[in-house]
C-alpha cells in the first residue's frame, strides 16, 4: 500500500515508521503552503504533533490558522485518511467541531471505554492507549461522526459515516491494545 504521511512534527515518526514498515511511505512534513498531494497514494496518515509551538489554535499570517491548508486538504481528499493526535483535531477543526485546551498536558497510558459502535469495530469494550496531548474535542457533529471512544478528557475516536474517515486522539502507532494496522482496516 502507498502511504501519504503528512508530519505534523511527531515525536513519533519512528513509531510510525515501524507500525507502516511493510508499506510504501511517502513523508512530507507539514507547514502552511506546503503542496499536498494524495493522487497516487492508497492512504492519507495525519500524525501528530511534537509540542513545538504550532498548535491547533495558532495562527500565521492575517488570522489565518497554521493548520487551515491541511484542513482543506481533507475537506478536499478522496483517499481514506486516518489522523492520529493532532490529526485528530485538525479533522475535528476542518468538519466544525471546536477543540478546546485542558488545563493540564496528559501524558502516559490511559484506560477508556468504548462506544456500542467502537466496540462492535474495535471488539473491545475497554481499550489502554498511549495518550500525549493539551487539547480535547468535547462534542463533535453526530450527523456525520460516530464516537468510537471517549475518556474523562473528551472524544478519543470517530469515523465519519460516509467518508473513509477515522481518527484518533490516542496514538495507534505506540504499543497499547489496538494497532495502527487495526485503524487502518477501518477505512481501506
Amino acid at each position: 500500500m502507498k502511504i501519504l504521511i503528512i508530519n505534523n512534527n511527531t515525536r513519533h515518526l519512528f513509531y510510525l515508521k515501524k507500525a507502516l514498515a511493510a508499506h510504501e511511505l511517502e513523508v512530507v512534513i507539514y507547514e502552511p503552503g506546503v503542496r499536498l498531494n494524495c493522487d497516487d497514494k492508497d492512504l492519507v496518515i495525519l500524525s501528530g504533533g511534537g509540542g513545538e509551538g504550532n498548535e491547533i489554535n495558532d495562527t500565521v499570517d492575517k488570522g489565518k490558522l497554521w493548520y487551515d491548508d491541511e484542513m482543506e486538504f481533507i475537506l478536499k481528499c478522496k483517499k481514506p485518511i486516518v489522523g492520529i493526535c493532532m490529526g485528530f483535531e485538525v479533522i475535528a477543526r476542518a468538519f466544525g467541531s471546536e477543540v478546546k485546551e485542558m488545563d493540564d498536558l496528559i501524558r502516559g497510558y490511559k484506560s477508556f471505554t468504548t462506544t456500542p459502535a467502537g466496540e462492535k469495530a474495535f471488539s473491545r469494550r475497554n481499550i489502554k492507549q498511549y495518550e500525549a496531548h493539551k487539547w480535547y474535542v468535547p462534542s463533535i457533529d453526530s450527523q456525520q461522526f460516530d464516537v468510537w471512544a471517549k475518556s474523562p478528557s473528551g472524544i478519543e475516536a470517530i469515523r465519519h459515516k460516509t467518508l473513509p474517515i477515522i481518527a484518533t486522539q490516542f496514538h495507534p502507532e505506540k504499543d497499547g491494545t489496538l494497532a495502527l494496522s487495526h485503524m487502518i482496516a477501518q477505512v481501506c
